[in-house]
């Protein structure tokens, strides 16, 4: 694994944890927090517990994905694009999602 994909990967799985952490210690007992973004919008809310861990675990799936990936793709020759970065931008886009989905439960449980 190259060691600025590890550095990079590791940093937006840092920032998600944090911005679990800082959810935890912001939101109300009773918050929800959006599980779905999309064209419609949030539609799925869950409590606040749940989808924290939740955006977590999944950051750390496509982290370990990375990280297997990127050892086959070596152990392989290392021919074809690297899907290693595809998968980074995906855990940035999961990081994105994450801000997005904890400023949308601040502003509905009305902390400002």
């Amino acid at each position: 694994m190259s060691v600025v994909t590890l550095v990079i990967d590791s940093v937006l799985l840092f920032g998600i944890i944090c911005v679990s952490v800082y959810g935890a210690a912001i939101l109300p007992a009773g918050a929800r927090v959006p599980m779905h973004l999309g064209p419609g919008g949030y539609t799925n809310w869950v409590p606040r517990y749940f989808g924290l861990v939740t955006w977590s675990v999944i950051g750390a799936v496509v982290f370990v994905i990375v990280i297997v990936q990127t050892r086959s793709h070596h152990a392989a020759g290392g021919h074809g694009p690297p899907a290693a970065v595809i998968l980074s931008l995906v855990l940035a886009l999961v990081l994105a999602n994450h801000v997005g989905a904890v400023r949308a439960a601040v502003n509905r449980s009305g902390h400002r």
